[in-house]
């Protein structure tokens, strides 16, 4: 399959609608290049507009719109679209999600970010509860969204439910070199792709690329605005030799989903002492 990368300009005054043209048009350049499928960041359109948390039913009359515009382009390129956006649902709870568009325009599922941090809590963004995967006409696709890679378990469960490729759209991190290596190990780890798409211009800590089952960096994006086509075989397999012998060789990811023992994994859902906020910042205090 064809991936579509974008990588946004984020230092630009731009407001909201100025921003989703761009992500539009960014995205339709990359299906005219032939993508068959192109996801967005997390939070670019919302940069210089923060405040609109404050008037949900706006908010959310502001994100079908978006939904609505880009349904009508992955239909016209008969592509797959995962717009980046909050949600608001039917009880008013604000998420933050992705969803996926199929060639048709027509939502077939969507991802809302499990693991949320600090800042976020504060504006009242609620917390997802699932990590669903979806069977697109290439493969099985699941997301996570930005610090939901700070966790294992998120590219876990997405594994283990059979993820061809992880999508991860992201704000950006400070994490260095964590960022990269965490990235690389949870691709190693499930033996799965993961395409990242970030907004910050500091590609030395997180950046826009696909990491492969191996752990090696098939496209790493380093300026702005860029539009990137990234061909991925999601059926080749990772061969290994874990008996040291040359003449034995395995498929890696069906041998550790063989030899897992799940019976011993019940501490990982086991409850952790949570420390007090006020014990966990040094220095400056977030508001």
């Amino acid at each position: 399959m064809k991936l579509g990368l974008i990588q946004v300009d984020n230092f630009t005054s731009e407001g909201y609608s100025e921003r989703l043209d761009r992500l539009y048009d960014m995205a339709d350049e990359a299906f005219s290049e032939g993508a068959d499928l192109v996801f967005f960041p997390e939070s670019y359109q919302y940069v210089t507009s923060s405040d609109i948390f404050s008037v949900p039913m706006k908010l959310r009359v502001m994100t079908e719109e978006w939904k609505n515009r880009c349904a009508g382009l992955a239909k016209k390129r008969g592509a797959y679209l995962v717009p980046w956006d909050y949600e608001v649902s039917g009880e008013g709870r604000v998420y933050n999600t992705s969803y996926i568009l199929d060639r048709s325009g027509v939502e077939i599922g969507r991802f809302r970010k499990v693991h949320i941090p600090y800042d976020e809590m504060k504006k009242g963004i609620s917390r997802g509860v699932d990590f669903p995967v979806f069977d697109l006409d290439f493969g099985r696709v699941g997301i996570m969204i930005c610090f939901d890679n700070y966790f294992p378990e998120s590219a876990r469960i997405l594994g283990n439910r059979g993820a061809d490729l992880i999508l991860f759209p992201l704000y950006g991190d400070t994490l260095k070199p964590g960022w990269e290596i965490k990235l690389r190990a949870r691709a190693v780890d499930n033996t799965v792709h993961i395409a990242s798409s970030q907004i910050d211009r500091d590609y030395s800590t997180a950046f826009t690329g696909v990491v492969a089952p191996d752990g090696s960096i098939l496209k790493k994006i380093t300026k702005a605005p860029s539009v990137e086509i990234v061909e991925i075989d999601l059926e080749k397999r990772v061969l290994t030799h874990t008996s040291g012998s040359e003449e034995i060789t395995e498929d890696i990811k069906a041998y550790l989903e063989r030899c897992r023992n799940p019976e011993a994994y019940g501490g990982i859902s086991e409850p952790v002492k949570k420390t007090p906020w006020v014990d966990i910042f040094c220095g400056k205090k977030p508001e």
